[in-house]
């Protein structure tokens, strides 16, 4: 609870700024990572994926408690049991990107089409969702993903 509580007011500061100090650097700096996100996951590059992210992130699956840290998050979405997942394709539409010189925000909607197999087990899912995301400028000027939170829609 406490970390909704956190992320709400990161959003709600954001939010309420003027946008002005958010520069079409940094705007493109966050959109290349939104980019760099979907073809990590499109091409199964584990590396593009978790580099996006702060040592200190979380996500925050539909219906879970956050996953901290990206050692966490790697354990989560790349397991070492033999599973694979393989994406078929994952489409997103941006609804809304906002930021500081510092701190941005995207609101997103996504169709993502997947194979999961365990063994002899196989399942296909198409799941439609909303994701916000949170991202925060480094030291050296780099953008880092610090939060993403997703709910599945039922469509």
């Amino acid at each position: 609870m406490r970390f909704a509580w956190i992320l709400l007011i990161t959003i709600l500061s954001c939010a309420n700024q003027t946008g002005d100090n958010f520069s079409k650097q940094d705007k493109k700096a966050v959109n290349q990572i939104r980019n760099d996100y979907v073809n990590g996951w499109l091409a199964n590059d584990k590396a593009t994926v978790l580099n996006l992210f702060h040592s200190d992130a979380s996500i925050v699956p539909s219906g879970m408690a956050p996953i901290q840290g990206k050692d966490a998050i790697e354990a989560y979405w790349f397991p070492n049991d033999s599973s694979i997942t393989t994406i078929h394709s994952y489409e997103v539409e941006l609804l809304k990107l906002q930021g500081t010189d510092a701190m941005a925000y995207s609101l997103e909607k996504g169709v993502l089409d997947f194979t999961y197999e365990k063994g002899d087990f196989s399942m296909s899912k198409t799941s439609t969702s909303h994701a916000t995301t949170v991202y925060r400028k480094q030291t050296d000027g780099e953008w880092k993903i610090i939060s993403r939170m997703w709910t599945q829609l039922n469509e």
